[in-house]
């Protein structure tokens, strides 16, 4: 596809793509549950940000939402990048509201594309940005991109739970001012109990605590991390979350589902803007629908 886009641009890859998640849509019947789903759940809480086009084909746009989505990461990572609009906010809550050496976590979502962010350090050389991804496919995609692009300070890291090990070599990077970006809205491939369930579209869903356990250990502040297509261009924005997440020991597990639920919150109100491209294809509400 990369290739398809390289030899003749968006109109070939477009082509192209409509088969390709043709393929998908029919063959992954659960993902297809998950996306209806999830469509019914926003057209019943929200019905002003879905047209009236039948669920089938607003879910086929999210499968090829997601698609588009993909090239974009590539591209934006080998500097061919779309129109963008990033709020005023960024610069001062990451530049200018605090010290230029002091590294940060911030909690993106599977919603747009949050590796397009990574141009909020385009003017800033100094800045290094590590963003974990639990996509089992995520190896395969971070060797394309250091084939093209060697030398970049986005570093991709694949990740199945945030261990000891990982959480200290993170604490290193944060300390020498680096950044981490990681998904709060996704729980990690090897469950190990660390999930919470705040309210999310008008019902309970499987939050990690992940994020906030982390953060606990990095002892940095924290942001929200938005980053969609919008009008014809990416809109980026980021929101203060905590200056420090350091819960007492006692309620420790009540502090960080108090923060997953805050992160729900503030999900939502985002979703809602650009509904198809939110990209979780799984059961997230373990409702098990059904076509």
């Amino acid at each position: 596809m990369v290739w398809a886009y390289n030899f003749a641009g968006r109109p070939l890859f477009n082509f192209m793509l409509f088969f390709v998640i043709s393929y998908f849509y029919v063959r992954r019947g659960p993902a297809r549950r998950a996306s209806r789903d999830y469509l019914r759940r926003i057209r019943e809480r929200y019905p002003e940000s879905l047209s009236r086009a039948p669920l089938w084909w607003l879910s086929f746009r999210q499968f090829y939402a997601f698609g588009q989505a993909t090239l974009d990461k590539y591209l934006s990572a080998v500097g061919v990048r779309a129109p963008i609009q990033m709020d005023p906010e960024v610069d001062e809550l990451l530049f200018e509201q605090k010290p230029a050496h002091e590294g940060c976590l911030l909690v993106g979502e599977h919603f747009g594309n949050i590796e397009y962010s990574q141009i909020i350090a385009d003017d800033h050389p100094e800045v290094t940005i590590n963003v974990l991804m639990h996509d089992q496919h995520a190896r395969n995609f971070a060797r394309l991109l250091e084939e093209k692009v060697p030398d970049r300070r986005v570093n991709l890291i694949r990740v199945t739970d945030i261990d000891f090990d990982l959480a200290l070599n993170l604490r290193q990077r944060v300390e020498r001012g680096e950044w981490v970006v990681i998904a709060g809205d996704r729980v990690p491939v090897s469950d190990s109990g660390r999930v919470c369930e705040p309210q999310f579209m008008g019902a309970t869903a499987r939050f990690p605590i992940g994020p906030y356990v982390l953060a606990s250990l990095l002892q940095c502040r924290v942001y929200l991390l938005h980053c969609f297509q919008l009008k014809g261009g990416y809109h980026i924005g980021v929101e203060e979350f905590a200056e420090r997440i350091a819960p007492e020991r006692s309620r420790r597990h009540a502090a960080y589902e108090e923060y997953a639920q805050k992160f729900a919150t503030a999900l939502e109100a985002q979703v809602i803007r650009a509904p198809l491209q939110w990209f979780n294809f799984y059961d997230f509400w373990g409702s098990n629908a059904e076509d």
